[in-house]
């Protein structure tokens, strides 16, 4: 369990039902004055790496998403955050998960990149994964494979930040893939 509780303030506050989560926030699109194409076109300017993030739902059953929004937040403690939407079919499992694993993939994972992007997808039918002892999913050939304690989970707008508490990393052998205007960028190829 982690050792910093959410406040009982919080909306956010675990353990929680996925019954009681707030709703979905409104699209950008909906803010008034802003343009969503030219902000999304924006954040699309900024490379970023990409990883599949999974768990184990209470039943043994796997859940996993694609994420770029993906940051180390602390050195200490070791902490990290990925962005999860609100929307995505794994949602309640991720905010009411005790662990979970990001998976920091290579150029070799980009088309289970996208299928884990992919609603309604069965994600885990492809790809290599291993359970590690807790039976969370592994990618073993990832470029690193951290599992995390989730920490605390605090909304921000239509996703949800998951702050995750490090308890393990491992360095794997490839090199980091980046998602940059809408596809994928091995390291060091150039951008036309």
């Amino acid at each position: 369990m982690p050792s910093a509780v959410p406040s009982s303030t919080s909306p956010w506050a675990r353990p929680r039902s996925p019954h009681t989560l707030p709703a979905r926030c409104g699209m950008a699109n909906q803010v008034q004055g802003l343009d969503a194409a030219a902000f999304r076109s924006a954040l699309a300017q900024f490379p970023s790496g990409v990883t599949i993030v999974t768990t184990r739902g209470a039943g043994g059953t796997p859940y996993g998403f694609t994420a770029s929004s993906f940051a180390a937040l602390s050195l200490d403690p070791p902490l990290i955050l990925v962005c999860l939407d609100q929307g995505a079919d794994c949602f309640p499992a991720f905010v009411t998960a005790e662990q979970f694993v990001v998976n920091i993939v290579t150029p070799e994972h980009a088309k289970l990149a996208m299928k884990f992007a992919t609603k309604g997808e069965n994600k885990f039918a492809h790809g290599s994964f291993e359970s590690d002892e807790n039976g969370h999913p592994i990618l073993p050939d990832a470029a690193a494979v951290i599992r995390c304690e989730l920490e605390e989970a605090v909304p921000g707008g239509d996703h949800v930040i998951l702050i995750g508490r490090v308890r393990d990393a491992r360095i794997g052998g490839g090199k980091p893939v980046t998602w940059y205007r809408g596809d994928f960028l091995h390291l060091g190829e150039s951008v036309a």
